[in-house]
């Protein structure tokens, strides 16, 4: 099944008020999952945490994202996060209910994305030369991070 990898203490990634394994930034813990699955499984390992996909609302959440997965697994680049259109096409919605394609919200799509080619409904993070996103086929097979409010 699934198997959690221990973040190593850096001042960048600190582990904050979250449980081991998980790092804190704006209110949230974060959790790199490393195994390999496609969106919707990969959102289920989540909700069985108590979370969701990550969203990514700011630039500052857009690179942590970025670094906590280079710093948990050099090797891999591209990671799920929690934005998808497979209930109706073209409307951008997180896994946690927030809308995504909003004026003034926070987009990271690389040049010519979202495109829709070949009926690409997820997303993926850290694509290409960019490292930004890029809707993808949901059975694709990537790593992931979770994402946890925390409550005070």
């Amino acid at each position: 099944m699934f198997s959690f990898v221990s973040q190593t203490a850096r001042p960048d990634l600190c582990q904050g008020p979250c449980h081991e394994g998980w790092v804190y930034l704006n209110k949230r813990c974060f959790q790199y999952v490393p195994e390999k699955t496609n969106w919707l499984d990969a959102e289920k390992h989540c909700l069985l945490l108590g979370g969701n996909l990550a969203s990514e609302h700011t630039e500052d959440e857009h690179r942590f994202l970025k670094e906590l997965a280079g710093h948990s697994d050099p090797q891999n680049g591209a990671f799920w996060i929690g934005l998808s259109d497979q209930y109706e096409e073209g409307t951008w919605i997180w896994s946690d209910g927030t809308r995504a394609i909003s004026e003034g919200d926070f987009l990271r799509w690389n040049s010519g994305e979202p495109n829709n080619s070949g009926n690409e409904n997820c997303v993926h993070s850290n694509f290409g030369g960019e490292s930004n996103w890029n809707d993808i086929a949901c059975d694709g097979q990537y790593p992931s991070i979770c994402a946890l409010r925390f409550n005070y």
